[in-house]
């Protein structure tokens, strides 16, 4: 008898519980975990749940209906659950969050009948966001502990030295606040000065004295292998399976949606790359994922990229693990949807947001939850979800005599429009915001005129294109400079993710307020430079603070971190934004003799024992000339 791949790989992929002793997958080792990923394919649907096709067998019969049409839907429960989505196959034994709490089918209320209409939308835009300009723009290291705060690392620091007792009852290792500071800052350079491996940062020929210098190898490597987020005792009972990592997101959840957020929010999933077999099957396997393997995490977040909330995927206790928890209206909802609309429920205001996510959560019952929630939805969606409006059917749409651009829409009598389009491939979606006009068009490649063709298309299109980008933002920004942290604890991996998405959103206000004030703010590298010399305390959280306009300037003896000059290399020179940025409080100091940046020329060396406490550069102060001046002119 042949045996399917299926069957063969499934004996491989065990279901993992929560560790009940803390012992286990906390290995004292801290060796790589380089694991190829397995050759595993995963079905392109989920063998547990029946799902309908996509092609309507009574579509022939729709296309010669009336434009305005009453349809009372043949209701099928099995089809609003086919949560699956073939861009999202996760492992086969992970059923879809929170299904259990859904109602059976003789609890569940029939849904109403539907009348459609050859209607457009016309909705009154949403205001645009406007960031209020701040007073100054702090430093970046200030805008990182808005969110990574005092409170999250005076958890770490006690929950690792307990972690530590409860390894070993004799042991003598303590750490403080400033030591996991200090670590942490480690971690931060190592984002943007990559060595292949750690020990790399203390050898004699790689040596990195920014990280060398703060800490020795030995220190690093034994915090690494203690550093700890929740009380292993307490285990027992739970039926959280990422408990050894939820303070955090729940200390970062708590934080980021505090934020303002923008009219326009999307939602989509977040995949945080991990190989490893210590996590079972919380690692997802997403095929059209950059990551393929890893934590699935579902996110919600502004168009420029900052994420406001994020809820962990663990199968079936998702959304029970969560801190929001579900009402009645949205346990009815199917078990994709339920994200949404929790992920909904955190916002600041609904009734001035749209939500934008694609077919793997758009339903109906969803858009029809959050109209009466008086918020807008616009997602793609499969046929399967939108209770069969009187729309061209993909069958037809699809032939190549039905050229690209040509469109069909209705609107149902509770003012859901339904819009599908034909591009290089026939898109169906669901909207309550954007209407199809204004018609515009966007330009297309030909191949049989090999040339470029302008498309006629929807106004609901290009808002959708233009506002569902926000996650994918946020994943490229987190992937440019990440965190290494290659271990067996699974959660570490988790950990270094939430390094990044703090200085990920940390960087995006900050722009937000540099744009608000016009300055041209820094790069993301050197933010996250600057983030790192703020942490291991070259510039501590005092220097670094605005100071209001009343306040008494500085003295002259304050001291302050400026790289030493390295022989062959250039010298230290500052972001134009820092430099020009009248808002920043450039005194200053004294320091030891250097050269002046402003006024030395080749074979004309001035030197001079003042610096710019915020430009870090030496400048010539005195009775014949003040470079200090000139240079910030």
């Amino acid at each position: 008898m042949a045996m399917s791949a299926r069957m063969f790989y499934a004996k491989r992929r065990k279901s993992v519980v929560v560790p009940v002793h803390p012992a286990i997958s906390d290995d004292d080792e801290e060796d790589d975990d380089d694991v190829a990923d397995p050759d595993y394919v995963p079905p392109s649907h989920n063998q547990d749940i029946s799902c309908t096709s996509d092609t309507d067998p009574s579509a022939k019969r729709k296309r010669i209906q009336p434009v305005v049409e009453v349809l009372h839907e043949n209701y099928s429960e099995d089809s609003e659950y086919s949560e699956d989505d073939d861009d999202n196959d996760g492992d086969d034994n992970v059923q879809p969050a929170v299904q259990d709490q859904r109602p059976r089918r003789s609890g569940k209320l029939a849904p109403r009948p539907t009348t459609w209409h050859k209607v457009d939308q016309n909705n009154t835009a949403l205001p645009e966001y406007q960031h209020s300009a701040p007073d100054y723009i702090d430093m970046p290291f200030q805008y990182f502990i808005r969110y990574f705060d005092a409170q999250m690392i005076s958890h770490i620091t006690y929950q690792t030295n307990l972690y530590a007792a409860q390894k070993d009852i004799n042991t003598t290792f303590s750490t403080n606040e400033n030591e996991i500071m200090t670590f942490l800052a480690i971690l931060i350079y190592m984002g943007v000065v990559e060595l292949p491996s750690v020990e790399g940062y203390w050898a004699m020929e790689t040596r990195v004295p920014q990280v060398a210098n703060l800490m020795s190898s030995k220190r690093f490597r034994l915090l690494k292998r203690v550093i700890h987020f929740n009380d292993n005792t307490q285990i027992p009972g739970t039926s959280d399976r990422f408990f050894k990592v939820r303070p955090l997101f729940s200390f970062l959840n708590n934080a980021f949606r505090r934020e303002p957020q923008t009219p326009k929010q999307s939602v989509d999933e977040v995949m945080v790359a991990y190989k490893g077999k210590t996590a079972g099957n919380l690692r997802q396997y997403i095929k059209n994922k950059p990551d393929k393997w890893g934590f699935k995490l579902f996110a919600r977040g502004s168009e420029d990229g900052f994420i406001h909330d994020m809820v962990l995927y663990q199968g079936k206790t998702t959304l029970e693990a969560h801190d929001v928890p579900l009402t009645p209206e949205q346990i009815v909802l199917g078990a994709t949807s339920q994200i949404v609309a929790v992920l909904a429920s955190t916002m600041s205001s609904l009734t001035t947001t749209a939500i934008f996510a694609d077919n793997f959560f758009t339903s109906m019952e969803l858009v029809r939850y959050l109209r009466d929630q008086n918020c807008r939805y616009t997602g793609t969606a499969r046929d399967n979800r939108i209770r069969n409006p009187p729309l061209k059917s993909i069958k037809e749409m699809e032939k190549k005599a039905v050229p690209r651009g040509t469109y069909d829409y209705v609107t149902s009598d509770d003012g859901i429009l339904a819009v599908r389009w034909k591009d290089n491939r026939t898109v169906t979606l669901l909207s309550t915001d954007t209407g199809v006009e204004p018609m515009s068009s966007v330009i297309r490649y030909c191949s049989e005129t090999k040339t470029k063709e302008p498309v006629s298309c929807p106004a609901v299109i290009r808002s959708y294109n233009a506002n569902m980008g926000g996650i994918d933002k946020s994943d490229m920004l987190v992937h440019l400079y990440h965190t290494p942290m290659k271990s067996k604890r699974w959660y570490l991996r988790l950990f270094a993710y939430v390094i990044d998405v703090s200085i990920t959103n940390a960087w995006v206000v900050y722009r937000r307020d540099s744009k608000a004030l016009g300055v041209n703010g820094q790069s993301l590298k050197d933010f996250r430079i600057q983030v790192f010399r703020g942490a291991s305390g070259q510039t501590s959280a005092k220097s670094s603070t605005r100071r209001s306009s009343s306040s008494t300037v500085e003295s002259l003896t304050t001291s302050v971190y400026v790289p030493e000059p390295v022989r062959g290399h250039r010298s230290h020179t500052p972001n134009e934004a820092v430099c020009f940025d009248l808002s920043l409080f450039h005194a200053p100091v004294h320091a030891k003799r250097q050269t002046c940046k402003y006024c030395s020329r080749k074979g004309n060396i001035v030197r001079s024992n003042v610096v710019c406490r915020v430009c870090k550069v030496h400048l010539c102060m005195n009775s014949e000339r003040n470079c200090f001046i000139g240079y910030h002119e």
